[in-house]
């Protein structure tokens, strides 16, 4: 029988601020539009990151600064619990007190749906791969042996071979440079299309998830400061996801939405 406090919303794990802005900032402002808890649960403050010039922040603050960045990004779409866990920036490793941590937040909210980012964190950052790992290990442990226990859907983010081929494509055409280098070892990587099993259209977000972007001052000699406005609905607008858990059936078609499982008769998340 299922858990009766569920929260029924989106539970979102991630390593640093600012990886939540760029892998699911859409959907957050879409489904707290829609009236869905969403928390955000970040392992680092971030203490190791850029410090963009004229931000204020210096190497001595950066982690506050960057926590309330991360406050200020998720208020842009809707989402006002924030919680850190404080591991450091650069060491999270993955551990039982970790995988507990996320176990614990889960039991306590009882989400309908996880996400955090693939396997290999997208940018193949270790603290990706850490906090992905036990996010996937806390998921299981939570759900136990029930098979109707919560969380129930567990998805990550990836980026599609196709998305980055026509990103870059349109860069070129742009006479715009890269904006990372391929030889750079925390350069975004492509999955499979084949492996993408939801592709959601936040394109009517998408200028919340630029503010959630530019809420991260310190980062922002990343993309969304040179990024052209006109581009934001082809480069920001959609978010894609693989889902471990329950794995697509054979033939299944990709989901537009990560609560597609939970409408009612009305089209509401359930």
């Amino acid at each position: 029988m299922k858990a009766e406090t569920s929260n029924g919303g989106l539970l979102g794990v991630f390593a640093h601020p600012d990886d939540e802005a760029y892998s699911v900032a859409g959907c957050l402002a879409r489904y707290t539009d829609e009236g869905v808890p969403a928390t955000i649960l970040c392992f680092t403050r971030g203490e190791a990151g850029q410090i963009a010039e004229g931000s204020g922040a210096t190497r001595q603050n950066l982690g506050v600064v960057r926590e309330a960045e991360l406050r200020a990004a998720c208020a842009a779409v809707g989402v006002t619990d924030v919680r850190i866990v404080g591991t450091p920036d650069g060491g999270t490793e993955v551990n039982d007190e970790g995988v507990g941590v996320i176990v614990a937040t889960m039991r306590e909210l009882q989400p309908r749906v996880v996400v955090t980012m693939e396997p290999l964190g997208v940018t193949r950052h270790p603290d990706h791969i850490a906090v992905s790992k036990m996010t996937t290990d806390a998921f299981y442990r939570a759900r136990g042996e029930s098979s109707d226990a919560y969380p129930e859907r567990l998805y990550f983010n990836a980026l599609p071979q196709s998305a980055l081929d026509a990103f870059s494509a349109e860069l070129e055409r742009l006479g715009i440079p890269p904006f990372a280098s391929p030889d750079d070892p925390l350069a975004p990587r492509p999955a499979p299309d084949s492996s993408i099993a939801c592709v959601v259209d936040v394109v009517p977000w998408v200028e919340r998830k630029a503010a959630a972007l530019r809420a991260h001052v310190t980062q922002s000699m990343e993309m969304i400061s040179w990024l052209p406005q006109d581009l934001y609905p082809a480069v920001l607008g959609t978010e894609a996801f693989q889902r471990p858990f329950p794995e697509p059936a054979s033939g299944e078609r990709v989901e537009g939405d990560l609560f597609a499982a939970f409408r009612d008769g009305d089209g509401k998340p359930a």
